[in-house]
């Protein structure tokens, strides 16, 4: 089934569930499609196996389920839910093999177990309708118990003893933080606490956490600490005290850049030639840095002057690894 008549097959289904049934003119005014379209539309679902009957009252034919047939649970369902849960089972697919994807798993199998079997040929169709896609996410199958550790110290608020490998410390460090927040950000997973020996908020991802132990010392939120407000200066997922960034995009990529929200401190300033001023207010120069270097010569930064002799920096190295550079042209 296509998608629009995939969400008025299920409508129709919820319809035909009511006791006294519908009549066609009923039906035609409440799916807004003519009454040959409802038509087609029941012999679907006949098709697919549900008991459709028809009976005369007073002059007129009405259409329902046939006596004692259950089309749904007591909870039931819109379109528009059903597939928020089916798009969340997408975004949630790099988080395979935690608590937390299994939840959603779980959540679309009590819908599967409440609706009839022939409701699934409409549950298959969100399957050939729907698709969300993830890059560069990463793999969370060996961090399971670690993640149902997080959450369990998270939501009763217990300290946490976490081992912890950085890309700056060749072997893991252990250290006590108060973890305040699991947080799902960019296709990674991230704990913000408090660091006890930094005495400050850090962002520790999960993936590379060695283990943790959820110790038996409660923790009250850092006084002042509030996380919208933090996230809000993260261009990706550092926060902190927040700094003006400017940047010059091509009148080639102006309306790409244009079309989309990249922070929601962005303001966007046309220019005469086409090209569009980005200005940015955020923490990180080196998580906007590492966006940049994508956009190649499309961007331009104004300011501040520290990113713009970063990204020059790097383009030197990156021009002086011949060898690199070489096997490409091979």
């Amino acid at each position: 089934m296509r998608g629009d008549q995939l969400s008025r097959v299920w409508r129709l289904v919820q319809l035909l569930s009511g006791g006294n049934g519908r009549t066609l003119a009923q039906l035609h005014a409440e799916l807004g499609v003519t009454k040959r379209t409802v038509q087609r539309d029941i012999a679907a679902l006949e098709q697919a196996g549900f008991p459709i009957e028809s009976h005369t009252r007073n002059g007129t034919v009405r259409w329902r389920f046939v006596e004692g047939f259950r089309a749904g649970s007591s909870v039931v369902f819109t379109m528009p839910e059903l597939i928020a849960l089916y798009f969340s089972r997408g975004l949630l697919r790099p988080l395979q093999g935690t608590p937390l994807y299994e939840a959603i798993e779980s959540a679309l199998g009590k819908v599967g177990a409440a609706i009839p079997a022939q409701g699934h040929v409409l549950l298959q169709g969100f399957d050939r309708s729907i698709a969300v896609s993830n890059f560069g996410w990463k793999d969370y199958r060996q961090s399971k118990e670690i993640i149902a550790s997080i959450t369990k110290a998270v939501h009763h608020g217990f300290t946490l003893r976490v081992t912890h490998a950085t890309v700056r410390h060749k072997s893991a460090v252990t250290r006590l933080v108060d973890p305040y927040k699991l947080w799902y950000a960019n296709g990674g997973l991230y704990l913000v606490g408090l660091d006890h020996d930094k005495q400050d908020v850090r962002v520790f991802a999960v993936d590379r956490i060695r283990s943790v132990e959820v110790t038996k010392r409660r923790f009250e939120i850092l006084n002042g600490f509030d996380f919208d407000e933090y996230q809000k200066t993260a261009f990706q997922v550092i926060g902190g005290e927040p700094q003006l960034v400017r940047i010059r995009f091509s009148p080639e990529q102006a309306a790409y850049v244009a079309e989309r929200i990249w922070h929601e401190s962005q303001k966007l300033e046309a220019q005469p030639d086409g090209s569009v001023i980005l200005s940015l207010n955020v923490a990180s120069l080196w998580e906007v840095q590492q966006w940049l270097l994508g956009w190649g010569s499309a961007a331009e930064v104004i300011e501040p002057k520290t990113l713009e002799d970063q990204i020059r920096f790097d383009c030197q190295q990156i021009l002086n690894h011949k060898p690199f550079r070489n096997s490409r042209k091979a």
